[in-house]
């Protein structure tokens, strides 16, 4: 079990290559991770806008990040 643990805040979620480094790293438990409903809406909210991502990837991203690290 993870000793440490971090809140993700949107600011950290958009960039998609920072998110996935820090996904990783919580998947191997060095330490355990915490959003909101707010900080995914917030994150992919702004994917969204800049082209990043569709709004069904968007609702497909924030029930994967829930189901898998809430």
């Amino acid at each position: 079990m993870a000793s440490i643990s971090v809140v993700l805040d949107s600011c950290v979620i958009f960039p998609m290559l920072l998110c996935d480094t820090l996904l990783r790293a919580a998947e191997v438990e060095p330490y355990q991770i915490y959003f909101s409903q707010e900080i995914l809406e917030g994150a992919t909210r702004n994917l969204v806008k800049k082209g990043r991502m569709t709004e069904d990837k968007a609702a497909r991203f924030q029930e994967m990040l829930t189901a898998f690290f809430n």
